[in-house]
Parts: C-alpha cells; structure tokens; sequence
C-alpha cells in the first residue's frame, strides 16, 4: 500500500513539473512584449498590468506606489538616452512608437529580456531592457525594479 501511495504522489509531482516546464523561446518573448506594447500604444494602462508578475505588482504597484499604474508603467520604461547619461521617465501619452530590437531568451540561467526602442513625439530615441522570469504559474511575466 504504501509503494503504491509513493508511486501516485510521484506521478502527480512530475505532472505539476510537466505542467509548468513550459517551453520559452526568443519568438515568445518578442510575442509578449508586442502584446504588452500594442496594448500600451491602445492607451489600456490597466491592460498592460495583466503582463507584469503579479508579486512585483503587488509589491511595487499596489504597496509602494500605491496603485498608481501610469507612474508604475512610465518607471518601468525608464532608460538612458546615452550609455547613462539623461535618464528618461518617459510620459506614457507622449511616445510615438516603440519596437522591439533584440530579444534573448534562458530561462536555465534566467537570463529572459527583450530590448525595446522606444520613440518620443519630441524626437528623443532610447532602448529600455524588459527583463520577464517565469511565475510560479509557470507564466513568463515582466519584472522591475522594487523601491
């Protein structure tokens, strides 16, 4: 009985790991981060939440920036316009396009990122680094920065 109750609870632990051992490649990176922009560029701030891990938009949006999704959204695409030189919050209403540049994909070395240009109506260009990890869920979801 009890080989059998240990057999069952193995099978169930390797179905959850199947379950969750999704494959990742550079093409589902570049596929989510054009969904997370096109849903940007359509003006649906709260859309674009759905794309986030959800601990880090419990820790950062609800707890430390108290709900306050443009100001969580505008800090997540800040960037350098030069090699760290005039660092950029960007006014979200203000971008005129962004476009995915690289993306690279090892989730082994959990190394998930898609770097992005992004334009300003004003003419200023910079690449901001979407870092993405695999949730719990087995997701792949953006990250930030916390504080």
């Amino acid at each position: 009985m009890r080989k059998l109750s240990i057999f069952f609870i193995g099978l169930m632990l390797m179905a959850t790991v199947g379950v969750n051992a999704q494959e990742y490649t550079k093409a589902t990176v570049k596929n989510i981060t054009k969904n997370f922009i096109s849903t940007l560029m359509e003006g649906d701030l709260e859309g674009t939440l759905f794309f986030f891990d959800p601990g880090y938009v419990a820790e950062q949006h609800d707890n430390f920036l108290e709900g306050r999704t443009k100001q969580f959204v505008a800090e997540f695409l800040a960037g350098s316009v030069k090699k760290g030189a005039n660092y950029l919050t960007p006014e979200l209403d203000r971008i005129k396009s962004m476009k995915v540049k690289k993306t690279h994909c090892d989730p082994a070395k959990d190394e998930i990122y898609a770097d992005v240009q992004i334009l300003m109506d004003y003419g200023v260009k910079y690449t901001v680094r979407l870092e993405l990890r695999v949730t719990e869920a087995g997701d792949l979801r953006f990250i930030g920065a916390v504080g």
